[in-house]
């Protein structure tokens, strides 16, 4: 197993609360699954980037990932 890094980030009140709703939902485990799936999107949509972990695994998110992502950011945008 590749070696993890920890790393500590503040976030507003908003993000907080949508991490806490991924992980109740059942959806993702833990936080730090939620950050890393939005952090593969953003290198997903990096000139050249593809979504991949430390190992070479290639994967992407699913459309429904994308969307709500894409609704996320439009709420985050209204407040």
């Amino acid at each position: 197993m590749p070696p993890k890094h920890s790393l500590s980030i503040s976030l507003t009140e908003h993000l907080a609360s949508f991490i806490k709703m991924e992980v109740a939902s059942g959806r993702y485990s833990t936080a730090s699954e939620v950050v890393r799936a939005g952090l593969r999107l953003l290198q997903e949509g990096a000139p050249g980037g593809t979504a991949s972990d430390s190992s070479g695994d290639t994967s992407t998110l699913s459309s429904e990932d994308r969307a709500r992502v894409g609704d996320h950011a439009a709420l985050a945008g209204k407040s």
